[in-house]
C-alpha cells in the first residue's frame, strides 16, 4: 500500500483514486476525533465532507511536504471548530474560545489483560480525573496517547507554542498524578500505551 506522502502527491496531480485513499484512510479517525468536541454526528460529518471538498478544490495550492495525519487533523479541528460556533451563534470568538468546548475521553472498555475490578477502578478516577481536567487538557492527552503524535505537531493542531505544549501536557499529567498516584499513573499509561497498538 503506498505511503501518504505517496497518495498525497498523486492527490495534488488530480489523481481521484488517491483522494479516495486518503479519505477512507481518515475518514473515521477525524470522526472519532470530532467525536471528541461535539456528539452532534451532521456537525462531524459535514465539517469531514467540507474539508476534503476544499481540500480538492485547493489541490494546485497545497504543500507537497506535509505531514498528512498532522494537515488533515489541523484543518480538520480548524471547520469543525468553526462549524460548532456557527451553530452556537457565537460571533468574533477568538482561538482561545476553544476552551469552552468539550473534550471527552472514554478508556476503551475491553480491558481483558488486567483484572476486571482493576478495570473499573482504574476508568472511575480516569473518569474523576477527567472531570478536573480543561478540554484542552484532555485534548492533548488524546493526541499524545491515542494518536501518537509529536509535540510539534500537537502544537500545530492546538494552535499553541511547542514549549506552551510541553507545558499543557505536564498540567495534565500531573493532574492524573494527584487522582491515581505515581504508580497508578504508571498503570494508567500502560493501559493507554496498550491501545494505541491494538
Amino acid at each position: 500500500m503506498n505511503s501518504d506522502q505517496q497518495v498525497w502527491q498523486m492527490f495534488q496531480v488530480g489523481h481521484e483514486p488517491s483522494f479516495k485513499i486518503l479519505f477512507e484512510r481518515y475518514n473515521q479517525l477525524l470522526f472519532n476525533y470530532g467525536f471528541k468536541f461535539t456528539q452532534d454526528e451532521a456537525i462531524i460529518e459535514d465539517s469531514i465532507q467540507e474539508l476534503f471538498v476544499k481540500l480538492w478544490c485547493n489541490r494546485d495550492n497545497l504543500s507537497i511536504d506535509v505531514a498528512v495525519k498532522n494537515y488533515l487533523l489541523k484543518a480538520f479541528r480548524r471547520t469543525l471548530v468553526k462549524k460548532i460556533e456557527q451553530s452556537l451563534r457565537r460571533v468574533d470568538v477568538t482561538n482561545s474560545s476553544v476552551d469552552y468546548l468539550p473534550f471527552t475521553i472514554e478508556l476503551p472498555h475491553d480491558l481483558s489483560m488486567i483484572r476486571q475490578e482493576r478495570a473499573l477502578e482504574i476508568r472511575d478516577k480516569l473518569d474523576q480525573a477527567l472531570l478536573q481536567m480543561t478540554a484542552r487538557q484532555r485534548e492533548i492527552i488524546h493526541l499524545r496517547f491515542f494518536e501518537e503524535l509529536p509535540y510539534n505537531e500537537i502544537a500545530e493542531i492546538m494552535g499553541l507554542s511547542t514549549k506552551d505544549t510541553y507545558k499543557l501536557y505536564y498540567r495534565a499529567l500531573d493532574n492524573l498524578k494527584k487522582h491515581f498516584g505515581r504508580f497508578g499513573l504508571l498503570v494508567l499509561l500502560y493501559v493507554l500505551n496498550h491501545f494505541r497498538y491494538h
